[in-house]
């Protein structure tokens, strides 16, 4: 009986004096590597980011069920999991794209990308992603014991203030739509993607957009259309033409966007139009007599100012504009016959010469 106790007081110490061994055994050691940031803000340089994410995951796992550790560069052995991390520029906001990574076979990755407008990390915002990083790391070591499945990385969704977001996020939101950042493209399995995803039209993002305008002494005309090319999110290149009263008109014009690539967009514009001219015909008649009079519309660049604003609807977009033409050539015409101007040649010049008030509304598809 006294061996048998004594046995058994032996195995209780022996599993007391483990159990601290066995929880660290079990723990997922993590390392976070390869910190980039595109932008200049202080707040978002990449040693800033290392050190708010490192704070983030501290503070994350002291109230976290997840038995985790973050490894330094100098630890010894290697870590089960890695954590990238890359701050890039999305118009108007800022974009931080992390991708956790095994490193054991079958690699498997996870991406989560987090927009926000101020140049900074706030506590909050630190601790509340990395709990998210934490749950995604807990969810990898657990899949690669079972059998691997070739898939593209998923991005959550999660906006703040939506369902099943983190309301003390203080603006920072996980997008569906945004691809990892440039060097992360991988699939589950560690090899490179060919191309990334594709973005999502109807935010507001263009390079290319292609529409058809009506509009009264418009750089497009009466009719006619617009194609645009988005050089960057707050600078486009347009170019106009369409059938007017003085006949065919081109314009090439420069668009400035302050808000950059967003649903609701205003903006500025400033160009030429040049108007290649045509020609008039006008008949008097007296009793039995008619006469035709002819008159010469002659080449008239005309330039233009105006503002307007451009409406993302899905893959197509509206376009409002109103502005302000001024003729740099006045009264730039003559007759056939070189007589004197009639009364019906005054009142064709002035209703179709081509300036003052313009206006213009433009539906149009954003073509990529």
């Amino acid at each position: 009986m006294r061996s048998t106790a004594l046995r058994a007081r032996a195995s209780l110490l022996l599993a007391a004096t483990l159990l601290p061994f066995s929880a660290l055994a079990d723990a997922m050691y993590l390392q976070l590597k390869d910190v980039g940031s595109d932008v200049d803000a202080a707040g978002l340089a990449a040693a800033t980011v290392a050190e708010r994410t490192r704070f983030g995951i501290e503070e994350a796992l002291k109230t976290s069920s997840t038995q985790a550790i973050l490894m330094d560069a100098q630890h010894e052995g290697a870590p089960d999991l890695t954590l990238s991390a890359k701050v890039t520029r999305s118009g108007e906001k800022y974009r931080l794209t992390y991708q956790l990574a095994t490193t054991h076979t079958p690699v498997r990755t996870k991406t989560l990308a987090y927009e926000f407008v101020n140049p900074s990390l706030s506590d909050k915002g630190s601790v509340a992603m990395a709990q998210a990083l934490l749950a995604e790391a807990q969810k990898l070591e657990a899949a690669s014991a079972e059998v691997p499945v070739v898939a593209a990385a998923e991005v959550p969704v999660a906006t703040a203030g939506e369902s099943g977001s983190n309301g003390d996020w203080e603006g920072y939101s996980q997008r569906s739509d945004t691809p990892a950042a440039a060097g992360m493209e991988q699939d589950s399995t560690g090899r490179e993607l060919e191309s990334a995803e594709p973005r999502r039209r109807g935010r507001g993002r263009t390079n290319l957009d292609l529409g058809l305008a009506l509009g009264f002494n418009s750089p497009s005309g009466i009719f006619g259309g617009e194609l645009e090319y988005r050089v960057v999110p707050v600078l486009a290149l347009n170019l106009s033409a369409g059938a007017g009263a003085w006949g065919f008109r081109v314009g090439p014009l420069a668009r400035l966007y302050p808000l950059g690539e967003s649903r609701t967009s205003p903006f500025l514009e400033g160009g030429v139009s040049f108007n290649l001219g045509n020609r008039s015909t006008s008949t008097l008649t007296i009793g039995d007599e008619s006469e035709q009079f002819t008159t010469e519309k002659l080449f008239t660049p005309v330039a233009t100012v105006a503002m307007g604003l451009r409406q993302a609807m899905g893959p197509m977009y509206l376009g409002l504009r109103a502005g302000w033409g001024f003729r740099l050539r006045e009264d730039n015409w003559r007759t056939t016959d070189g007589r004197d101007p009639n009364v019906f040649d005054d009142l064709d010049i002035a209703a179709t010469q081509h300036g003052g008030f313009l206006c213009s509304v433009t539906l149009g598809v954003t073509l990529f």
